[in-house]
């Protein structure tokens, strides 16, 4: 049977039937209060994000668009977040992994246009992502180029609804599950 810490107290105690009958008790390590599991559970999750970002940026120059790796970003950031907080998923928790899972998403979107212009330019991948004048390329595309986003629309708008449908089952869950 566990006694769990009352106000003030930071550690706990836990007894056995067992340990009852031979009088002793054991004594384990000081718990973390919620709010530092949390953090450490978030903190773990954010290694999702570049890993979804390969793996999207993988698929996307093979020519996919598959809800796999939302789905896979999703499972991840809360496989991740349970393994460090060894909890379960608060209210502010969901909010923190929606989070992150959008942004990956967001993210692994631009990744693919990224790996497109560095195929456009003909500058290898690796040379691309140390290049400055290749980030500046990029991002005054990104911020100024009214073309490429009207021809990465479509490319955009079904990404977003894979990565909707790969992700829903899991958000959905982790909904259920923070609200008890």
């Amino acid at each position: 049977m566990a006694v769990e810490p009352g106000a003030g107290e930071d550690r706990e105690t836990v007894t056995d039937a067992h340990d009852d009958d031979a009088g002793t008790g054991a004594l384990l390590a000081p718990m973390l209060p919620e709010s530092e599991r949390v953090i450490r559970g978030l903190a773990l999750a954010l290694l999702v994000i570049p890993v979804g970002m390969v793996l999207w940026a993988l698929l996307w120059n093979i020519g996919f668009i598959a809800s796999i790796v939302s789905y896979g970003v999703a499972f991840g950031a809360v496989w991740l977040y349970r393994i460090g907080s060894k909890a379960r998923v608060t209210r502010a928790a969901f909010w923190a992994l929606l989070g992150i899972i959008v942004v990956t998403v967001v993210l692994s979107l631009l990744a693919g246009i990224f790996t497109d212009a560095a195929r456009f330019v003909d500058i290898p991948l690796t040379q691309a992502l140390t290049d400055p004048e290749f980030w500046g390329l990029y991002w005054q595309n990104i911020f100024t180029n009214a073309q490429l986003w009207s021809t990465y629309l479509p490319q955009i708008l079904l990404a977003l609804a894979f990565g909707a449908l790969g992700c829903y089952r899991t958000i959905r869950a982790l909904a259920v599950e923070s609200r008890r």
